[in-house]
């Protein structure tokens, strides 16, 4: 328990550290008057959808139509705006653009360009000098870029004349190709298009829901397909599931088989005692509803109050062995009852005629549990009698005080 007592208390400074260091750098952010972005972008968002729709839902101040800068120093440029943006002159650095309308780049990028907005168009009168790195609604490159492009983005065209001197990487809804790409292209797309005048001078890896011909001058290297269309057969879903539901069974009817040899073994009451199941099946559920609801709380509150708390980990461990063996106790319970009174019609050893009676509960048990809605009553009904019935036959009774 020291161990445990330490590492809460070093969990916590670390927890206020962290604390303070976030309120110092909020003090930093407002004194500096940056916009404040209450929520982050939800990453569920739709590629397709509207990037301003999307800002608005996200909290990203409305009133703020444009924000941009270009430092001195390094060349970069810092764009953030709710109106199209167009870069028409050469930038010595990288850009990085976050905008809900269409970016337009006519010029000359040394550096990397950095983009999420609604509409990209890379001109052909543009050239950037290192990669390209995009996400959008709608992609059109026309230009040139001298290392690599990752693209993100609903509808994507490389034009006639375009360039991309290393590899492309590229996932869209509808791809349309042309121009040349130097390395290799990796590309996944619902519609994809090739033109006769586009060149893959390396290897072409393609995801698409069914393959597609490919004029023999376009690939110069290896061409690889992958479908990506979810080929759903019925007939093998129907087999997956009856092969998980007979697992299942086999599973819960061997372990209910192990269990019950164990409490032979052990003598447990369970076993040796011979309790009427109708006169006592009232106390069952009383019992059972008291240690699924009751238990819980009893942890809680040895969790708060000091030097008990070592009782409460106990006391969770022994609550979800509980749980585990629950149903089971209620099946093996149900199948001596059953196994004693077809002794006389079933005449084989005690412990075969009571196995026999758990496969035969047991896979009824896990049958109507498939059943929707009354499944979920009968689980919790077996579980309840489980539980009832572990803690009565724990608990001393008459017989053992006198």
């Amino acid at each position: 328990m020291n161990i445990i007592k330490k590492s809460i208390v070093i969990l916590i400074i670390f927890t206020l550290t962290i604390g303070i260091s976030f309120t110092s750098r909020a003090e930093n952010e407002v004194e500096e008057n940056v916009p404040n972005v209450n929520n982050d972008i939800d990453i569920n968002d739709d590629i397709n959808a509207n990037l301003e729709d999307i800002l608005n839902r996200n909290g990203i101040p409305t009133k703020t139509n444009s924000v941009i800068e270009q430092t001195k120093d390094d060349g970069n440029y810092f764009g953030f705006s709710r109106n199209p943006i167009t870069l028409d002159y050469d930038i010595n650095g990288d850009v990085f653009v976050f905008c809900t309308k269409k970016v337009t780049i006519d010029a000359h990028i040394l550096g990397n360009v950095f983009i999420c907005a609604n509409e990209v168009e890379i001109t052909n009168k543009s050239e950037i000098s290192s990669s390209l790195f995009c996400i959008a609604k709608k992609t059109k490159i026309a230009g040139g870029i001298n290392l690599n492009t990752y693209c993100a983005t609903g509808d994507f065209s490389l034009e006639e004349d375009s360039f991309i001197y290393k590899n492309l990487y590229l996932t869209a809804q509808n791809i349309s190709l042309d121009g040349l790409i130097e390395s290799n292209a990796m590309i996944a797309g619902d519609s994809i298009v090739f033109k006769d005048t586009c060149c893959i001078e390396g290897n072409l890896n393609y995801s698409a829901p069914n393959e597609i011909e490919i004029p023999e001058t376009v690939v110069g290297g290896i061409t690889n397909f992958s479908n990506n269309k979810a080929n759903i057969n019925k007939e093998n879903v129907a087999k997956l599931k009856i092969k998980h539901i007979i697992n299942n069974i086999i599973s819960y009817v061997i372990f209910g088989i192990i269990l019950y040899l164990v409490l032979n073994i052990i003598k447990s009451k369970i076993i040796t005692n011979d309790l009427d199941f109708k006169s006592n099946i009232l106390s069952y559920i009383l019992l059972g509803l008291l240690g699924l609801f009751v238990t819980p709380f009893l942890i809680i509150l040895l969790f708060i109050i000091p030097f008990f708390s070592q009782f409460a980990f106990v006391i969770l461990g022994l609550y979800i062995l509980l749980l585990i063996i629950a149903s089971t106790n209620t099946i093996i319970t149900l199948s001596k009852i059953c196994a004693d009174k077809l002794h006389d019609k079933i005449r084989i050893n005690d412990i075969l005629r009571t196995i026999l009676f758990i496969i035969l509960f047991g896979i009824t048990y896990n049958l109507l549990k498939l059943i929707p809605h009354f499944g979920a009553i009968v689980t919790l009904i077996i579980g309840i009698l489980g539980i009832g019935i572990t803690i009565k036959n724990i608990l001393p009774n008459k017989e053992q005080n006198q």
